[in-house]
């Protein structure tokens, strides 16, 4: 009965919101296998959303470059943010308990991909208050120096990483050592490391209403009580309601006020894709690969557009230029650049601006709007010069590319040319033609 009245108050609370509170956008979903990416995508950003979000896990037997690569780079194109749990192996009836050599291979792993943006989410591992998550039996001590030493060696690789907590299974009974309640687990990791929290960004959360009343506020309020001053974003990378029938609909009102809460970041119920036992009745895909009719009122939920920010970066391939350079002439060339950033050239727009010579005239470099370049692809980029008046020296360049010199032929010509080998140029040359 206390249940249903919370719940009541809960949707009244909600019926009160004003409907335009709504900044950001945290609607995702939890896979189960990264080839699902590609038909969630649509639903992740649907009815005007954009970079919602895609929990999935990574095996630490499965560190396919070619599959996570392939897997992120749809991230990207569709504009979805992955969070990304980290996991082992099963051993008999239980995750192998992660080793040190485990976490130098998955962090340098990791560190390697070209990731969709800055924002690079990795959580640490799942639910080590279950004994059969962590090695058989709960270990708190062992998780704390594990995970620590996790957290730290991807901020190391770089700062980019973004560093969730491990979330706990918050209806637990503390019956060791197959389980141990989230109250007396974050007890133990706080006495054995005061600082715990230091090394974490977010804190993953798990909340399934079947099973246990306790939330994120009751979550965030424990830590508090266990003197965790620092303010930690909250990622719901779990949830739903063991009923296929009614959880969608229950679902969009739970999506409706974690939306209102500025400090929920993103909510991925568990789980997208897995029509079989023992989740079938979480699945939103039914075994034909259809979206159950109850998750249709999550999709028709109107949604913000993320902004994220991406590295943009490039390396030239080639310039190519005219061998013999005469003044006061036009010249229309190319700069060929590899995209070795984030972002995908035609969604995003920049110029370089021209940087050369009193005596030249120069046009930026701007990659075309309408041409989409993908990371580690080139793009062929025009340009116009001009030598206006001759001098002893000239040269042009673009902001953060190398200078070109253009070298007089003779002390008493008036005719340039590129101040490079005759076969470097004749290899550049060659090139341009194609």
């Amino acid at each position: 009965m206390l249940y249903y009245m919370k719940y009541f108050l809960f949707l009244l609370f909600f019926l009160l919101l004003p409907t335009n509170i709504f900044a950001v956008n945290i609607f995702g979903v939890h896979l189960s296998d990264t080839n699902d990416i590609i038909k969630a995508a649509p639903i992740i950003n649907s009815n005007g959303g954009d970079w919602g979000y895609a929990t999935v896990v990574i095996r630490s037997d499965l560190l396919s470059r070619q599959m996570w690569q392939d897997f992120l780079d749809i991230c990207r194109e569709f504009h979805i943010t992955p969070i990304i749990r980290l996991s082992t192996i099963l051993e008999n009836d239980h995750w192998k308990k992660p080793e040190y050599s485990d976490i130098d291979a998955m962090a340098s792993f990791l560190n390697s991909l070209n990731w969709p943006h800055k924002k690079q989410i990795v959580i640490l591992f799942n639910e080590p208050n279950h004994g059969s998550e962590w090695g058989g039996g709960v270990d708190v001590k062992n998780f704390v120096d594990i995970t620590t030493y996790t957290a730290q060696k991807l901020k190391t690789l770089s700062q980019n990483f973004y560093i969730l907590s491990t979330g706990l299974d918050l209806a637990a009974p503390s019956k060791l050592p197959e389980f141990e309640s989230a109250t007396n687990f974050y007890q133990q990791v706080i006495t054995y490391k005061p600082d715990y929290f230091d090394n974490i960004d977010g804190l993953s959360h798990h909340y399934y209403p079947n099973n246990s009343s306790r939330n994120f506020i009751w979550e965030l309020n424990l830590l508090k009580r266990l003197g965790i001053k620092k303010e930690l974003p909250i990622f719901i990378t779990e949830t739903g309601f063991k009923n296929v029938k009614t959880s969608g609909k229950l679902l969009a009102n739970y999506f409706n006020l974690w939306s209102g809460d500025k400090r929920i970041q993103a909510v991925t119920p568990f789980i997208f894709n897995y029509p079989y036992p023992p989740f079938d009745q979480f699945s939103w895909l039914d075994i034909a690969g259809n979206l159950n009719y109850g998750y249709q009122k999550l999709v028709s939920i109107p949604k913000q557009k993320n902004v994220v920010d991406q590295i943009n970066s490039y390396k030239v391939v080639f310039t190519h230029l005219p061998f013999i350079i005469f003044p006061n002439t036009v010249y229309h060339s190319v700069v060929e650049l590899q995209n070795t950033g984030q972002a995908i050239w035609g969604e995003k727009q920049f110029c370089l601006k021209a940087n050369s010579s009193s005596n030249v005239s120069l046009s930026d470099l701007c990659v075309d709007p309408i041409v989409k370049t993908i990371p580690h692809k080139t793009q062929k980029i025009s340009f116009s010069f001009e030598i206006k008046s001759a001098s002893e020296s000239a040269y042009i360049s673009w902001e953060t590319l190398p200078k070109y010199d253009l070298s007089l032929l003779s002390p008493n010509s008036t005719i340039y040319h590129p101040n490079t080998s005759l076969w470097s140029y004749v290899k550049e040359w060659w090139s341009g033609l194609f």
